[in-house]
């Protein structure tokens, strides 16, 4: 593993070797903020160490190692945590001890402790590891009686797989929805999924996080003067995002199941507020907020190469790209025509340069025989299988006419056409992301969607 050190204060000899000793590499070491991201534009570790220290403990160092993708962990010794450390809110974090009561420059050869300069490296090791909220079982898992254990989760004798109120957690926790240019879908089937996952059970939280003109609010008849993922990251930016926070400024959505929304910037000039870091901060929390964070991202996956010397420029593109590492699952959504094919499988080697191919499921919307021909779902799949090595997309069939109540009541469209073809695409895909549902589950979803209709107009119910 590469790391790199930015130490002031620390002995800095001492942790490098303590690397290298564990077998480890070291890039580079800075000494200020400057330093740091001047190197960090020429090289690239997979780990950046920041100490506790007012030179380097920086949002704007720990902001270009988001948008770069590097691992930030704060570096410790035994002085108490800075209140500009605190703020920067890095789960990741190393103590760095003086051994028998020494100061840090002790480390190496502590009396009474050899080796101990493998000490620092554990510690590493140690703290990349997923912190321990995100090993949280979802509320919703917890059975009356029982309460979790020490370490976040919920104690053997309360798991139970035959208790109806207690929906297993699901296989992702974050999902994002991300397409290329040419209004494949990513909206509706980013509506749809949440809608879907909330009917299920859990709880879920829908991020619009498209920088280029967000369209979440108007979908689902929500108002948007006060767009509640650009409050939130506001709040994060200044270190005073809380559950109760986000609880504020989301809105609820109309549909069954609990479905929470922070809506889209309205106008795209406001791209500015959705930082690298802050997104980043806000997705997050979302994890321990919701069991399922579904967040609807912009197309462009472009990284302003003429801006990479300047590290603290804004990037209109940088919600995208925080939202597709953060993510457990991405959803590529491409459109099943020529032009949709094309723009989905030119724009893959941008996306697997950001997500790995294991997290990515693509889906095909609009299959239709009209600009198909023959077999539209077999040309699909030989397309994708030919041009893109993929072999198991999930194909939702062209249903304009749902789409279309979907707009007309403001509601997803499992819930105001449950039938459809759309609405059965939507469903295997949510299968594939987090787990299929039992038969029975199934037709109390359907029962339900039946009572929330009939307090509908007769004609958005027909399907």
């Amino acid at each position: 593993m590469l790391f790199a050190l930015a130490a002031p204060g620390l002995d800095a000899e001492a942790i490098e070797l303590a690397i290298l000793r564990a077998g480890h590499r070291l890039a580079w070491r800075a000494l200020d903020e400057a330093e740091t991201l001047q190197q960090l534009a020429t090289q690239v570790p997979e780990v950046l160490l920041i100490a506790d220290h007012p030179a380097v403990a920086t949002t704007s160092v720990v902001g270009a190692c988001d948008l770069l993708g590097v691992r930030s962990a704060l570096v410790l010794d035994d002085r108490p945590l800075s209140a500009a450390a605190a703020r920067l809110d890095l789960h990741d974090r190393v103590r760095v001890e003086p051994g028998g009561g020494l100061d840090v420059g002790s480390l190496v050869a502590a009396p009474g402790a050899h080796p101990s300069a493998a000490t620092v490296t554990d510690r590493v090791d140690a703290a990349l590891e997923p912190p321990a909220p995100h090993r949280i079982r979802p509320a919703a898992a917890q059975s009356p009686g029982h309460e979790a254990t020490s370490d976040g989760d919920v104690d053997s004798s309360s798991r139970s797989a035959d208790s109806p109120s207690a929906p297993p957690p699901p296989a992702a926790r974050v999902l994002a929805v991300w397409g290329p240019a040419g209004a494949p879908g990513r909206t509706t089937l980013a509506i749809g999924l949440a809608a879907e996952v909330a009917a299920r059970g859990h709880s879920v939280c829908l991020v619009d996080a498209d920088t280029y003109g967000g369209t979440v609010a108007p979908a689902l008849g929500l108002l948007d003067e006060a767009p509640g993922f650009a409050a939130a990251c506001r709040l994060a930016g200044s270190n005073s995002l809380t559950i109760a926070e986000l609880e504020r400024v989301s809105q609820r959505a109309r549909t069954v199941g609990e479905l929470s929304v922070l809506t889209g910037i309205g106008r795209p000039h406001r791209w500015p507020e959705l930082s690298a870091s802050r997104v980043t901060a806000v997705l997050e929390l979302c994890r321990s907020w919701r069991d399922v964070v579904i967040v609807d991202a912009g197309f462009s996956l472009e990284t302003d190469e003429e801006l990479v010397s300047d590290l603290q420029a804004p990037r209109r593109n940088a919600a995208t790209l925080a939202a597709l590492r953060v993510a457990d699952r991405v959803v590529a959504v491409g459109a099943a025509d020529p032009l949709g094919l094309a723009r989905l499988l030119r724009t893959q080697p941008d996306l697997l340069e950001v997500v790995e191919p294991e997290r990515v499921e693509v889906a095909v919307n609009r299959v239709r025989a009209s600009v198909l021909g023959l077999d539209p779902h077999g040309q699909v799949h030989q397309t994708l299988e030919r041009y893109g090595s993929v072999l198991d997309a999930v194909l939702i069939d062209d249903d304009p006419t749902a789409a279309d109540t979907a707009l007309l009541s403001a509601r997803p469209v499992v819930d105001v056409a449950p039938r459809s073809a759309l609405a059965t695409g939507i469903r295997m895909l949510a299968d594939r992301l987090v787990g299929p549902v039992e038969t029975a589950q199934r037709k109390r979803l359907a029962w339900a969607r039946v009572d929330a209709l009939r307090s509908r107009p007769r004609a958005l119910a027909r399907r």
